[in-house]
């Protein structure tokens, strides 16, 4: 039997993949990195105007969809892929020919969570609390995945959405914000880096379609991070230094300036800034035989490209099914280790 991927949608809670097959050009879900919203495209060609008249689709429609894959790269039987739920966000038509291309979110379409910008102060609060709240206030349900949760003394949101809020807190503390399939989901990324990987990629194994690495002299791996800080009762200036694990006896230090209170928190905060910075060195991106395997979070081992070998954390993996086959695209970066 030929291998094949087939796509199931539901629309409005109605089974449309039979009508919808003869229709659909591409259909395409990006699960997306950290503090961004999951995605759903689907392309329409559209020469009954069916998509333009009474199937016009209309903000807040819902979407759940999967990818079927029969007997595919040698395995036998049917796998799926269950991509979630989504809520229409935007439609466009283009032609001619009429082609209608619908963009899906996997918040709902009025969630204020990454639309509404609001103020707020918090005193004596933990990092959980706040996610908390926001998760309530988004009839959203939180699943908080970090070991660590910081205490601040005082905390403001000014004229910022909760997401980015959000987002912009948890980076500096080394974790990351997922917000999908109803959940708001708050993990330690170096926990994640840590887990087995899923599966090896190789140079010759010929489920890699194309790649591509990145190295830059413009970008600097730092050995350390430097933090200064300022105890303003004593008039006094701290400075803590934080090497992690297994770093190079010389390289760069990166130096930085926080609003800290201990010495304690001072090295936490610098761990973390030293590993939001050396996650930009040691990029690449691949494109795949469609591999239903592939998610964000995910580890994953590279083989056969001598100085760019090693372990992979995806941050971004693309699942396309359209006029190429089923095809998979992945972004991914090289873990730190610590």
């Amino acid at each position: 039997m030929t291998r094949r991927a087939e796509v199931a949608i539901t629309y409005n809670g109605q089974d449309v993949s039979g009508s919808i097959a003869a229709s659909l050009l591409d259909l395409s879900y990006t699960d997306n990195p950290s503090g961004q919203i999951d995605d759903l495209q689907i392309s329409l060609q559209d020469r009954e105007r069916k998509w333009q008249g009474p199937w016009n689709p209309v903000d807040g429609d819902t979407i759940t969809a999967s990818i079927r894959t029969i007997d595919w790269n040698g395995r036998n039987g049917i796998e799926s892929l269950p991509l979630g739920t989504f809520e229409v966000d935007s439609v466009s038509l283009s032609g001619p020919p009429d082609v209608v291309q619908i963009k899906a979110l996997a918040l709902p379409s009025g969630t204020a969570v990454r639309r509404e910008a609001r103020s707020k102060g918090w005193e004596k609060v933990r990092l959980k609390a706040v996610a908390a709240e926001i998760a309530q206030r988004s009839k959203l349900k939180l699943m908080y995945e970090a070991e660590d949760n910081p205490l601040y003394d005082r905390l403001d949101q000014s004229n910022q959405s909760d997401l980015a809020f959000l987002v912009d807190l948890c980076i500096k503390e080394g974790i990351a914000v997922k917000a999908a399939a109803g959940n708001l989901v708050l993990f330690d990324e170096s926990a994640y880096e840590r887990r087995e990987a899923v599966a090896t990629l190789t140079r010759e194994g010929g489920t890699v379609v194309s790649y591509g690495f990145e190295w830059s002299t413009s970008v600097a791996e730092y050995r350390a991070c430097q933090l200064t800080y300022s105890d303003a009762a004593k008039g006094k200036e701290y400075k803590v230094l934080y090497t992690p694990p297994g770093a190079p006896v010389s390289g760069p230090i990166l130096k930085v300036s926080e609003n800290v209170g201990s010495e304690a928190e001072g090295l936490r905060i610098a761990r973390n800034r030293l590993r939001d910075e050396n996650k930009n060195f040691g990029r690449a991106s691949l494109a795949l035989v469609g591999n239903i395997r592939m998610a964000a979070g995910l580890t994953i081992n590279l083989s056969g490209w001598g100085r760019y070998d090693g372990k992979y954390i995806i941050e971004r993996a693309t699942h396309s099914v359209g006029g190429s086959g089923y095809t998979t695209g992945i972004e991914i970066r090289r873990v730190l280790g610590w």
